[in-house]
């Protein structure tokens, strides 16, 4: 996860900030979608589809209506919208701030890819996880969890709000994925298909792949 820090938020001190190793379990939830891993990551990478399938998360994160991914370029965080108290369903107000996360962090959210199948996406007051377990070439099984400071969790704090927001935007994504996951099959895709520039973060993960593979198949 250091390397990927690194790659993505520009230094390791970046994710330290969250304490990930102390927090606690808030909640669970097991997807089984009948989808591609790799088509599951492409989705996780990108934002063109942000604006037309993810009302909850582009009222919050509002440049994400316009389509602009977290993952694009080094070190950016997406900002919080004017109005928006907290990373919630409704925009209304979460918990403190985790005691380390640096000023420059807060009302920001910070989303990594840990290859091959983990995603990390962090915010100022909790981390989402998610974990994929590939079971056949159209279907993964993703495992989230919403983790926080302890303490939240030990006093039984109603975290469903947090948990919402993500929530949708999992069923909204793994949805889209199991309606692309048919043309997968086209020949158009026998090499990943066609990406334009701002797209290169997901070309260096298939040359990264092709690489494990040998240059055989993904």
């Amino acid at each position: 996860m250091r390397h990927a820090s690194v790659e993505r938020l520009g230094d390791t001190a970046a994710i330290d900030h969250y304490g990930t190793e102390n927090l606690a379990l808030g909640k669970r939830i097991t997807y089984d979608v009948k989808a591609n891993w790799k088509l599951i990551v492409e989705n996780f990478m990108e934002c063109y589809h942000c604006a037309t399938i993810h009302p909850e998360l582009t009222e919050v994160l509002p440049e994400f209506a316009d389509g602009y991914a977290a993952q694009y370029y080094v070190g950016h965080g997406a900002e919080f919208g004017e109005d928006v108290k907290g990373f919630t369903v409704d925009g209304s107000e979460g918990f403190g701030r985790l005691p380390d996360v640096a000023a420059d962090q807060d009302r920001r959210y910070y989303a990594l890819t840990v290859k091959p199948t983990v995603f990390v996406n962090l915010v100022p007051d909790h981390v989402i996880l998610h974990r994929m377990f590939p079971l056949a070439e159209d279907r993964t099984v993703v495992e989230c969890d919403w983790l926080y400071a302890p303490e939240v969790v030990a006093s039984g704090a109603d975290v469903s709000k947090s948990v919402e927001l993500f929530h949708r935007v999992n069923t909204q994504d793994f949805e889209a994925c199991e309606r692309t996951q048919p043309a997968m099959a086209s020949r158009a895709y026998r090499r990943g298909g066609v990406l334009v520039p701002n797209e290169h973060h997901i070309g260096i993960f298939h040359e990264w792949l092709l690489e494990k593979l040998g240059g055989g198949r993904a």
